[in-house]
């Protein structure tokens, strides 16, 4: 049966370049070869509960205190003190440094803008490590130090699932959708809230975009 492991172990990342027929949230529907899949995550449904955390890790399969999501946990100074979560992950960036930074092109992007790795060109320089300002890539010593990172489940995408922390975020927090064909809660985030990128300095042009904590919750539809 085909894994994500063995997927990307066999370089068969390099022929894939087209999401489509998605069946999961209504937002997320009918994904074309010309989709932009990208990620919103709402600060002020996430409850710190890690279920994204847990399930990435269960799907991925990543090697022992690594991950493809992380939660980052800061204390805002008011009174009472507020606990903010962060999720973070690769940002699937529209001009990663990561890309050119691989000297063998095993890091690059596909039609659909997801940035993957290669394993079979992948030669375990670390370049590509070094160059992500966000600390999304890191490597895998069961597998000759060959470099890991999210790539929004691709093989979930292509079986017409969401990716594994959409699926498993039971508050919400997790918006996915494709930018070129917005629908539903997706579209309704990028007309009527302020999103922000992580970095915004760095110019990479993220495709994980959030809405910060503290500006109002919003309904779930």
């Amino acid at each position: 049966m085909e894994t994500r492991r063995t997927f990307i172990g066999r370089g068969g990342l390099a022929a894939v370049g087209v999401i489509s027929g998605l069946t999961g949230a209504e937002q997320v529907r009918g994904l074309s070869s010309q989709a932009k899949p990208a990620m919103i995550i709402d600060l002020n449904r996430c409850t710190g509960c890690q279920a994204c955390v847990i399930a990435c890790k269960c799907y991925t399969g990543t090697a022992p205190e690594q991950f493809n999501t992380r939660l980052i946990l800061e204390v805002e100074d008011t009174r009472p003190p507020r606990l903010i979560f962060t999720p973070v992950q690769c940002n699937q960036c529209d001009d990663p440094p990561c890309v050119p930074a691989c000297p063998e092109g095993a890091t690059f992007k596909l039609d659909n803008g997801i940035v993957v790795t290669d394993w079979g060109k992948c030669t375990s320089s670390g370049d590509c490590i070094r160059a992500c300002p966000y600390g999304a890539r890191f490597a895998d010593s069961r597998y000759g130090q060959r470099v890991d990172k999210c790539d929004f489940c691709l093989a979930r995408l292509q079986a017409g699932l969401e990716p594994a922390c959409v699926e498993a975020c039971s508050s919400g927090a997790r918006i996915f959708g494709d930018l070129s064909n917005p629908r539903g809660e997706f579209s309704d985030y990028l007309q009527n809230r302020q999103l922000t990128v992580r970095k915004p300095e760095k110019l990479t042009k993220p495709n994980v975009r959030y809405v910060n904590a503290g500006q109002g919750t919003v309904e779930r539809t």
